[in-house]
């Protein structure tokens, strides 16, 4: 509903009034369209309009939707999660807070996601160790508050109303942080996704599997699960986490065929150098699970390459404010295909902006979907909204193609009509402002960062900005102010700006960092609209301490390898096997950074030999401006090829391969503490052979 909206009859529907407006409406068989006529539905007076009214959104309920991983008890690290329903949809900013009595202690749950049209608030509370309560969590009346931020009608403006009724203790919500974690263990293993068409994954598809625990989880590194393809061993990388879930993916290669259906062996699942723990980080999870038979829709044939279809063409973003776009917003484009492609070169598709055409030009792309940027110019201006033509998506001498990398997609698409939520006026700035600020590192190890380590966080704007100079964030560290450095780790324009700090010998905090209101300084430079014109506005929310962000610059803890692996990103360049000269890189990530002397190596098996992989450096990342971040946390190791080496099953990684070879691995920020060097083995790779005898072509 937008602002003039009036109507005192109530609310009535022509006949005919249903339009496709670019899109289509077809039968179950997809090919027959459907008729769209209808009678008309006369004014309901129950229904009036007036958009000039804004009522303060009421709580209306509030409940305890999570429950203890077993039994009726939550443990230590479980997440508590509360759900508030509002009587119409909100705006949040900041980070509110819910209050829960947890025995005779108050904790605070904060929010964390808002649902269905956010009417729907979610509040989180992990437990910790001096937590009791065995009677059950309750929540007093009224706990609900904004802490420095905002809940809002969408208007923006009108306050929520936030009373509300008492929760009374739930004997299936008891608390005991101090007792003994239980093991969490895998409870079943599921497929979530399907083939693109038909039964059969294809090459460039991805597979997705989920893992459930009867428990909390949280997993560090890289774990795999072990998929049986036809008669090979492929393995579903780690892509993500929820509460007791974790989630696995596998993109099918060339070479890969099953006609049975993908299955998964009897403890598959192996930690390969990561860690899946409970919700306390420290007590492991039992890995052990039943085997998963073949399922006749999951079958795989790389052989076979559908052309891509497009799927859906959609905006990504709204415009910061009131549904326009103004001069230097990024109007975002995704293009969604049904399998994975990839593209080169240059694809635009085409925008239509008032009278004029302007192109959106390609930015990147994820597995399936491309994205697309434009800039508003001064002379843009559209009071309809953005509309998009059929067929708009064009190649401009560019590729995109399924990845085999030459079967072309097919780039047919419906139109998308405009709308006033995108409107275009190239003739308005308003300077840019914070939407957010909020850390986005965690400690290495429990809640406490010791010395050396960096905390890090991002101040997110509603719009791109230009950044020059060294700009910072003031940390309120016990008593003591320390200054998060400006990190451009991006191009020089964006909506996210990153801040890092290392903790000092003296910082101490026992109730976690905080972030004062307006705590965003120039230092000295920039920050500006896209055109480098317009000031932002750097005025924002406060960021109160949180016991999970505690600092103790005296203490330092051995870094401790978390991760070691092949460069997944890097594999052979032709195709599932190293040939002689090639470079077979290694990864070894550590829990925080770490200063490295002499030439450490690690041991590979390749065939029956050991072979060893040289220390290269840490590892470089290029920004998009021509510079680099090193990060002092992953080192990278360095083994070519032999004439005599072979390797039909994969390289291997075996346990405990890191070794100093005289050099040293020590912790960055005393630069006396040696690393712990322990890790686990890194099964073979059967996409990582090895022949020598063989040179690249």
């Amino acid at each position: 509903m937008q602002a003039d909206d009036r109507d005192e009859d109530g609310i009535s529907i022509a006949a005919n009034a249903l339009e496709l407006s670019g899109a289509t409406i077809k039968a179950a068989n997809g090919k027959t369209s459907v008729d769209l006529t209808h009678p008309e539905t006369g004014a309901d007076g129950g229904r009036k309009v007036d958009g000039s009214l804004v009522t303060p959104p009421q709580v209306t309920a509030v409940s305890l939707i999570s429950a203890p991983g077993r039994g009726d008890t939550y443990e230590l690290g479980e997440e508590v999660e509360v759900q508030v329903e509002f009587d119409r949809a909100v705006t949040v900013t900041g980070d509110p807070r819910l209050a829960l009595t947890v025995g005779s202690e108050t904790r605070h749950a904060v929010h964390s996601a808002s649902w269905r049209e956010d009417r729907y608030l979610y509040f989180r509370y992990a437990v910790q160790a001096g937590d009791r309560d065995e009677d059950g969590i309750s929540i007093a009346a009224n706990a609900l508050v904004v802490d420095g931020g905002s809940i809002t009608a969408t208007d923006g403006t009108t306050g929520a109303d936030l009373t509300h009724a008492a929760v009374t203790p739930v004997g299936g919500g008891k608390v005991n942080g101090s007792r003994e974690v239980t093991p969490p263990r895998v409870t079943e293993i599921s497929f979530i996704s399907s083939p693109a068409r038909s039964d059969t994954y294809q090459l460039g598809e991805t597979v997705e599997v989920v893992v459930e625990f009867d428990g909390a989880v949280k997993a560090t590194g890289d774990p795999r699960l072990a998929l049986t393809v036809g008669k090979q061993t492929r393995y579903a990388t780690f892509s993500g986490w929820g509460s007791a879930a974790l989630y696995f993916s596998y993109t099918v290669q060339a070479g890969d065929r099953d006609e049975d259906g993908i299955a998964i062996a009897a403890d598959a699942l192996v930690l390969s150098g990561g860690t899946i723990t409970a919700a306390d980080g420290v007590t492991e999870a039992v890995l052990t699970h039943a085997a998963m038979a073949p399922a006749a829709d999951n079958k795989v044939s790389s052989s076979d390459v559908t052309p891509p279809r497009v799927r859906e063409i959609r905006f990504a973003y709204s415009p910061a404010q009131d549904g326009t776009y103004e001069l230097g917003e990024t109007v975002e484009v995704e293009v969604e295909f049904d399998r994975a492609v990839e593209a080169t070169g240059d694809p635009q598709v085409a925008l239509m902006v008032g009278t004029q055409t302007r192109y959106a030009t390609f930015s990147g792309w994820g597995t399936e979907t491309l994205f697309f940027q434009y800039i508003v110019r001064e002379g843009d201006r559209d009071e309809d909204g953005i509309d998009i033509v059929a067929n708009a998506l064009v190649l401009n001498g560019g590729t995109i193609t399924a990845v085999d990398g030459t079967t072309d997609a097919d780039l047919r698409h419906d139109a998308l009509a405009g709308g006033h939520d995108r409107m275009v006026d190239g003739s308005l700035i308003t300077p840019p402002g914070v939407s957010d600020i909020y850390f986005v590192s965690s400690p290495a190890r429990g809640d406490t960062y010791e010395l050396g380590e960096m905390i890090e966080l991002f101040v997110e704007f509603d719009r791109v900005v230009a950044v020059t100079g060294s700009p910072r964030v003031a940390l309120t560290i016990g008593a003591q102010t320390r200054y998060a450095a400006f990190f451009a780790w991006s191009s020089g324009e964006d909506r996210y700006l990153h801040f890092s700090y290392a903790v000092q010998e003296s910082d101490r905090d026992e109730r976690g960092i905080g972030i004062p209101a307006d705590a965003l300084e120039l230092n000295g430079g920039t920050i500006t609209s896209a055109d480098g014109t317009t000031d932002a506005d750097l005025t924002h929310r406060a960021v109160a301490g949180a016991p999970v962000f505690k600092v103790s610059g005296g203490a330092v803890t051995a870094p401790a390898v978390t991760a070691i692996y092949l460069d997944n990103h890097v594999p052979p360049p032709t195709g599932d096997t190293y040939v002689r000269g090639e470079r077979i890189r290694v990864w070894v990530e550590f829990d925080k950074e770490v200063t490295v002397t002499g030439s450490p190596r690690v041991a590979l098996t390749i065939g029956g030999q050991t072979r060893h992989a040289d220390y290269s450096g840490f590892s470089v990342m290029v920004t998009a401006d021509g510079g680099t971040i090193i990060d002092k946390d992953v080192l990278s190791f360095d083994y070519f090829v032999q004439a005599t080496d072979r390797d039909g099953d994969g390289v291997r990684i075996p346990a405990n391969a890191l070794a100093l070879d005289g050099g040293t691995i020590k912790h960055a920020g005393d630069g006396t503490t040696e690393a712990d060097l322990a890790h686990e083995a890194a099964p073979a790779d059967p996409t990582r052979k090895v022949d020598g005898s063989r040179t690249a072509p």
